[in-house]
């Protein structure tokens, strides 16, 4: 009997000091943050920019830049099917010119998220899953992407010592 009571003291304490020890490995609330990191290569091939068809079936509103000198029409995928999915963006002059299509290919649940910053610059995220994403800009005047980086949501999901 004072054997049981023993190990079970003896466990408890363990348990304790076990449970402290992984407390004090866990960051801090509110210390946790985003993790930016150079772009991955291995993405390339699923964010592409190419001139679009001269004609353009819309599918969504169109999305004026500030100045309305240029839009973006989104075709985001049916979300009710089974995943990964492509979302379409066309830009285009307002009035003229051959389309740039945007098409990122395989991307997660959490879809594509893009806006003007001004007349020729659209900002925007893609994610590839629930933690990693893609943050870029677009130049629709020079018809690339000119920053791309790597986002990682993972400490925000982590428990935390309060």
């Amino acid at each position: 009997m004072k054997t049981a009571s023993f190990l079970r003291a003896n466990m408890i304490m363990v348990a304790v000091v076990m449970v402290t020890s992984l407390a004090q490995q866990l960051p801090s609330c509110g210390d946790e943050r985003v993790e930016y990191s150079p772009f991955d290569n291995n993405f390339s091939d699923k964010m592409k920019s190419q001139p679009g068809p001269a004609t353009v079936l819309i599918m969504g509103d169109k999305q004026f830049s500030p100045k309305r000198t240029r839009w973006m029409s989104i075709r985001k995928p049916d979300y009710m099917r089974a995943g990964p999915w492509t979302t379409a963006v066309w830009i285009r002059n307002s009035d003229r010119g051959v389309p740039e299509m945007l098409t990122f290919v395989d991307h997660g649940s959490g879809g594509v998220d893009i806006r003007w910053l001004n007349e020729k610059l659209l900002y925007g995220s893609v994610w590839w899953g629930r933690i990693v994403s893609t943050d870029f800009i677009f130049d629709f005047e020079r018809r690339e992407f000119i920053y791309r980086e790597m986002t990682n949501y993972g400490q925000l999901i982590q428990p935390c010592r309060g």
